[in-house]
């Protein structure tokens, strides 16, 4: 019987919740910038900082429970909580009038934000056949940087289209809402138990891999005592550190180095994260590719050690480049490093992670995002001391570091021992 095709709308749903995800994240970088937001709330550069940080600390904290409640009790049911909390915090984000009531309501969002990824990776676990799930992977993770590269120009072109920034944040919450439904109504924890499903796609999806079943046991100890799952851990903080100066930090330098007016300089950022969707493409057949030809140790660490490198290079470069469209260019080839190492980041995982995958890849996430939140801070703090060169080339030393540290962590994570009880 000819498979039916259930597991394409699965992703596809899921792909739709990783853009507005990142949309409602990312947005915040573009609102905090627009004179509406400045003119109604005064934030100095060190108070923007805190509300950039609260989100990715809290994001942090969350992963590894909020992975563990995918585990055990479903990816579906989780999902559609996790994603109509933080699309209420969006929209909420809208009505705040304080530094207080803005760190309060998107550390909420960070929270609810912490178990989608984990979720999405197990649900594309128990849907996709093991040689499809690195590009399965990358098309959900597509969708987030469709987001991530969008928002600053989108939210900065709505924010000026609709006079303020409030509204922007309540038409992000009314589609995540609407998400949430179309998540409840197409998706399934198991192939299974979906009516739309018939044995032919059962048997595909199952080739070579039987079905895992819930994770009744939390898997703390077992992640802990992981020596390949701490190498990785080290290496997202490493990932992140280089990442997330894309999206906090590198719109303020466009405008107070390179001279450019807000509404070019962030849609110079969103050119430059453009890098990502082709990187996130890219990444899920690398990694397929590179398994099937060197099994899954080495299948695993390659598309590191070539991002890692590609990274390193293009923030290196920054410093002598003399235009801000060469920054750009620079810019949109670190985020397309970093985003063909995504699929491979899920796919380990996957690998190690068992009746786990959730709060395996959240135990990881967790620490990375402790290195953007990190980053937010950091940048504010060195420009502010005597560290400080007028053309930032220390915070390009500090974000090629990033990737020297996740390229050399990676070659010790070894995703084919699982964890161990």
């Amino acid at each position: 019987m000819k498979p039916s095709g259930v597991r394409y709308a699965v992703l596809g749903v899921a792909t739709a919740n990783a853009f507005i995800l990142y949309l409602d994240r990312i947005c915040m970088g573009a609102v905090v910038q627009s004179a509406s937001f400045q003119q109604e709330l005064g934030l100095d550069k060190s108070q923007v900082g805190d509300v950039l940080a609260i989100f990715f600390f809290a994001y942090a904290l969350g992963q590894t429970p909020a992975g563990y409640l995918a585990d055990r009790f479903g990816p579906r049911r989780m999902l559609v909580i996790y994603i109509l909390v933080w699309s209420l915090c969006t929209a909420l984000t809208g009505f705040i009038g304080g530094l207080f009531g803005l760190i309060v309501v998107r550390a909420a969002c960070g929270l609810a934000e912490a178990g989608a990824y984990p979720a999405s990776a197990l649900l594309v676990t128990r849907w996709f056949p093991v040689a499809y799930r690195g590009r399965a992977n990358s098309m959900v993770a597509f969708g987030g940087r469709m987001g991530n590269s969008l928002a600053p120009w989108l939210t900065t072109a709505a924010i000026v289209a609709l006079g303020s920034w409030r509204p922007v944040l309540w038409i992000y919450g009314a589609i995540g809402i609407a998400l949430a439904f179309a998540t409840q109504v197409i998706f399934r924890d198991q192939p299974s138990e979906h009516p739309w499903v018939n044995s032919g796609e059962r048997e595909l999806i199952l080739a070579g891999a039987p079905p895992v079943p819930p994770a009744p046991k939390a898997p703390w100890m077992a992640l802990i005592r992981h020596p390949g799952l701490w190498c990785l851990n080290l290496g997202t903080i490493g990932m992140n550190i280089g990442w997330a100066f894309l999206i906090t930090w590198l719109p303020t330098y466009l405008q107070e180095v390179r001279g450019l007016d807000r509404i070019t300089a962030n849609r110079y950022v969103s050119i430059a994260l453009l890098g990502g969707l082709a990187g996130m493409l890219f990444g899920g057949w690398w990694c397929d590719f590179l398994t099937r030809r060197y099994g899954r140790t080495w299948g695993r660490r390659l598309p590191f050690l070539t991002g890692s490198t590609v990274g390193v290079v293009a923030y290196l470069l920054c410093p002598f480049l003399e235009s801000p469209v060469a920054i750009a260019v620079a810019a949109g080839l670190v985020a397309f490093a970093t985003d063909s190492m995504s699929a491979a980041v899920w796919a380990i995982g996957q690998d190690i992670g068992g009746s786990h995958v959730a709060s395996t890849l959240a135990w990881s996430n967790m620490w990375g995002n402790f290195g953007a939140s990190a980053v937010a801070k950091l940048i504010p703090f060195v420009l502010g001391t005597s560290l400080h060169f007028a053309d930032w080339r220390e915070i390009f030393w500090i974000c090629a570091g990033g990737f020297v540290l996740l390229g050399s962590m990676s070659m010790l994570v070894d995703s084919r021992k699982p964890l161990r009880y």
